[in-house]
């Protein structure tokens, strides 16, 4: 998934853990109002409704990647600084609603 938050695009891919209950979340943050593109430094939550949440700085490259256990939700904040967020929140990120074709 790629989302939009000017100056930042967010590359996103979400994974079923193989075997486990929880997901995979790997991300590229890019700051697109820089040279040098890449946002390092950024601090990542990744959190879901069961009360769980992973942090992660994203690397030089912008990158970031955490577990956590699958709530079938997922919220997702950037804190670009101490004033400023940026929050994706998704219901049903691997698309397995309860009673659908699994």
């Amino acid at each position: 998934m790629l989302y939009r938050a000017d100056p930042f695009q967010i590359d996103l891919q979400i994974e079923a853990k193989p075997g486990h209950d929880g997901m995979v979340v790997t991300g590229q943050v890019l700051d697109l109002g820089r040279s040098d593109i890449f946002a390092g430094g950024l601090h990542v939550t990744i959190s879901n409704r069961s009360g769980n949440s992973v942090h992660q700085l994203t690397n030089e490259f912008g990158e970031f990647h955490g577990e956590i256990k699958n709530s079938d939700d997922l919220e997702l904040a950037l804190y670009c600084d101490p004033e400023k967020r940026i929050v994706i929140t998704l219901n049903d990120p691997l698309g397995v609603l309860p009673g659908g074709d699994q």
